[in-house]
């Protein structure tokens, strides 16, 4: 007979699956702060998963909607997770305005390169091949 898992575990190993993640979007923070956007993606990846486990367990705690009377401990420890999804909640928005910012320089980087190859066709059309120029 399996054993059934309790609120407690749920929440407890919700706990960990938020300090995981928490641990990520710190690192996120700290590399684009040094503008290491390629390595912070990578990382936004390994994110999903944890993600999509936190779903999980969410669905399987609104499943249950227990209505009994909770522990001192479950209470403590439902405080934790509150506290952790608004740390995690502050880090992700402080994220996803650096992510913004270096997309918004790689557009800008990318305009300037198109530009800058739209007038060297441009200069090079109107210039014209010539022999009698001396250039070909």
């Amino acid at each position: 007979m399996a054993k059934e898992i309790t609120t407690r575990q749920l929440l407890e190993k919700k706990i960990d699956l938020l300090c995981a993640l928490l641990i990520n979007l710190k690192e996120e923070e700290n590399l684009l702060s040094y503008r290491d956007s390629e390595t912070a993606v990578k990382i936004e990846f390994k994110n999903e998963p944890i993600l999509r486990k936190l779903e999980e367990l969410d669905r399987m705690l609104y499943e249950r909607q227990e209505m009994g009377v909770y522990s001192a401990l479950e209470i403590e420890i439902s405080e934790r997770v509150f506290s952790l999804l608004d740390e995690a909640r502050l880090v992700q928005q402080k994220v996803q305005k650096m992510l913004e910012f270096e997309m918004n320089e790689s557009k800008k980087d990318l305009w300037e390169f198109r530009i800058k190859r739209k007038l060297k066709n441009h200069f090079f059309q109107s210039s014209g091949l010539s022999w009698t120029k001396n250039y070909c």
